[in-house]
């Protein structure tokens, strides 16, 4: 959608395109479904474009995970919150028989930043999303056995120990759905492979708890999934006080010095925006061309070939070389870089830039 009415102070997208002329997607859709056995949609808030991402789920065969991000705007009552479930579950009952099974992975933006408490004129407090709505989802997913939900939660320094599941947004959560009857338990946690700085004091590092699931003791076999990720400061991020947010410094640091961990690289996969472009979904300013206009077999090709895409996704470290050959301020750009995906984004947000990147890795 490109699009979200919030203006969460993390968001990364401070500018999108027009979408009022974007094209029928209709046509995306067998492309896509030669791709892939899962999609996201996202880029936004996409509760009113929910009826692109039901024809999806119907025309996609080989496509069996839609996973889709949704700020929990929409649930703000239960009667609404079960009519757009309900609607995500039929779309799935629709496939035709012989089909494969497909899921809906559910995923509900959840944090101290979509969740925050902000004051009004008068000095009345409200959530920016209030926990309320996330309590309505979680409640209403076991009626609808193709979706799996999922919160997406950005890590602070609660995750660095179970505080994290008792104090702060998730905190609230737990209340609210105590107060409906509801008890949770908790099944599983998982940290992260690396060491992070604790936000709050720099000089301690430590894993933080990246995944866990849980249930509602009413509905045990029905778990629910909770992944977290860090920050980057691109957008509005970039004015977020250190203490905020758990920043990947230090896995900068390594990539600098002796390239990235095993398993580590630069998100690379096809973005498919809804006007035509074809993007990289971690760096949308490196645009493959137009589906409509150039074709999918062109747009494919320059995924597989163009070496700048290439050298990304390993996360490169010639390229920073070639950055400093025709700007100044490479050592400030690794100054303010909150990680290293932040870092190679920043590296190639201009277009002279990767024309010179793409001409001396083409000659190397």
């Amino acid at each position: 959608a490109m699009g979200c009415p919030q203006t969460c102070r993390h968001c990364m997208f401070i500018w999108r395109p027009p979408m009022g002329n974007a094209p029928d997607m209709a046509p995306l859709f067998p492309i896509v479904d030669r791709l892939t056995d899962s999609v996201l949609f996202t880029g936004g808030d996409l509760t009113r474009h929910l009826e692109v991402f039901h024809r999806a789920i119907r025309a996609m065969e080989h496509v069996t995970t839609f996973a889709i991000l949704l700020n929990g705007e929409f649930a703000h009552d239960m009667q609404v919150t079960r009519k757009t479930l309900g609607a995500m579950q039929s779309a799935v009952d629709a496939r035709p028989k012989g089909w494969p099974r497909a899921r809906v992975l559910l995923q509900i933006s959840f944090d101290e930043l979509h969740q925050e408490i902000l004051a009004d004129q008068d000095g009345q407090l409200r959530e920016r999303i209030p926990v309320a709505n996330t309590a309505n989802i979680l409640e209403s997913a076991p009626r609808y056995a193709a979706i799996q939900p999922c919160l997406v939660h950005k890590q602070n320094a609660l995750n660095f120990s179970m505080d994290l599941f008792k104090k702060g947004v998730f905190g609230r959560l737990l209340e609210e759905l105590g107060r409906r009857g509801h008890q949770v338990q908790l099944l599983s946690t998982a940290p992260s492979p690396r060491l992070k700085r604790h936000p709050l004091d720099p000089a301690k590092s430590g894993q933080v708890v990246k995944d866990a699931s849980f249930v509602l003791t009413r509905h045990p076999h029905h778990p629910i999934l909770l992944t977290s990720s860090t920050v980057d400061a691109y957008g509005r991020a970039a004015l977020l006080d250190q203490s905020e947010a758990v920043w990947e410094r230090e896995l900068l640091q390594q990539v600098l010095r002796n390239g990235p961990p095993a398993g580590e690289g630069f998100d690379t996969d096809l973005m498919f925006w809804a006007n035509g472009w074809v993007t990289l979904f971690s760096a949308v300013h490196v645009c493959l061309g137009d589906l409509y206009a150039d074709g999918e077999e062109k747009i494919l090709e320059r995924h597989r070939k163009d070496p700048l895409t290439a050298a990304l996704r390993r996360f490169d470290r010639r390229l920073l070389e070639y950055y400093g050959e025709i700007r100044s301020d490479l050592e400030q750009r690794i100054t303010d870089a909150t990680g290293p995906h932040h870092l190679f984004h920043l590296l190639t947000e201009e277009a002279e830039v990767r024309l010179h990147m793409t001409r001396r890795l083409m000659e190397a």
